[in-house]
């Protein structure tokens, strides 16, 4: 096993259409003639779009968590005399 060894990967997207379908077995057809190896690795988009939602989520409550630090700072004698 070499740690630095270097691969190559062509990745490419097909939609749903007629052509693209089309496009795609021509491709398959043409890497199995030429004895190239290859995968076929399927995605959901859906998994995409929660990544994104939940990248944005992070993001809002980490600025709620700093705002709400900042304004503890800038009221820290009025904390204090809360608890004392």
């Amino acid at each position: 096993m070499k740690l630095l060894e270097e691969r190559k990967l062509i990745q490419t997207e097909w939609d749903n259409s007629t052509q693209s379908i089309e496009n795609f077995q021509k491709a398959i057809i043409e890497l199995q003639k030429e004895n190239i190896p290859y995968r076929i690795v399927k995605k959901r988009m859906i998994t995409e779009y929660a990544k994104k939602l939940y990248f944005t989520y992070s993001l809002i409550m980490d600025f709620f968590l700093i705002l709400l630090g900042v304004l503890a700072i800038f009221n820290l004698d009025k904390i204090i005399k809360v608890f004392s």
